[in-house]
């Protein structure tokens, strides 16, 4: 890892607030400005009704997938406030290291994370092509990829699925983000999810549009680079991985190439 690589170049962070402190701090330890443009909110759902079915379900369950961290903080969030503790019966599967390390946080020992962290990844891992007859639950959000549970439910499985959270475009002013673009302090954009690259075009408005033409993104995953490229921007840098360690990696990717460029 090149320490120093990234020293002063303006980072923007289009994660919630409440989940970028990690990657804030391995960005500031590189010297790296990050800045916070959350372009996405997570809520609680409008109701838990799917939630509570399947919290109360869960010792007749073979498995319990959780799709994202979010899905990990609402659902168990959710279960203490029931009452409820989690029971020995089902297998869990996390989608990638970051979720499995919010399940970990809460006590619960995780039992599958896929080498590609992905729903692909998951589908694609040697315990899941067997699941004919099995319960399986499956803990995510709304306006979520229904490819887990189509799949799934096409093996053989019967698939419940819990909304945990619902998402939201966050009321973001865009000025100060602007007024950093023209004064040349931001230098790459970092995008976690389809949804959240779409929030942030619209959020940006004609003017950040025109400077994204012209700014690096990073984005975590080959589906979120899609969602870039598919309103006519440049191809993205791809983290090698969905992860925080990922998004760094592809960072410092790009200021490698960046260096070689102009030296």
């Amino acid at each position: 890892m090149s320490i120093g690589m990234l020293n002063k170049k303006g980072i923007v962070i289009t994660r919630p607030r409440a989940q970028t402190e990690d990657l804030v701090a391995m960005l500031e330890q590189r010297g790296a400005r990050p800045l916070l443009f959350p372009a996405i909110q997570i809520e609680a759902p409008e109701n838990w009704q799917s939630v509570d079915h399947a919290l109360h379900s869960l010792p007749q369950m073979d498995w319990a997938i959780f799709s994202s961290r979010n899905a990990v903080a609402h659902a168990l969030s959710r279960a203490h406030s029931l009452g409820l503790e989690w029971p020995q019966g089902p297998r869990v599967a996390a989608v990638g290291r970051e979720t499995a390390k919010a399940l970990g946080e809460f006590g619960i020992q995780v039992d599958l994370v896929p080498r590609n962290f992905s729903s692909e990844g998951l589908l694609e891992s040697a315990e899941l092509p067997a699941v004919q007859g099995r319960r399986i639950v499956l803990f995510a959000g709304d306006q979520g990829r229904e490819l887990l549970e189509l799949t799934l439910t096409q093996r053989g499985a019967a698939v419940e699925k819990a909304f945990c959270y619902r998402r939201t475009i966050p009321g973001s002013n865009p000025t100060p983000l602007l007024h950093a673009w023209a004064r040349g302090e931001l230098d790459a954009v970092t995008v976690t999810s389809p949804e959240i690259f779409n929030n942030f075009f619209q959020l940006v408005g004609g003017l950040g549009q025109r400077w994204l033409k012209r700014t690096p993104i990073i984005a975590i995953s080959p589906l979120t680079a899609q969602a870039v490229t598919a309103v006519g921007l440049p191809t993205p840098w791809v983290a090698p991985e969905a992860s925080n360690d990922g998004i760094l990696a592809a960072l410092e990717s790009w200021a490698q190439s960046l260096q070689e460029t102009t030296s």
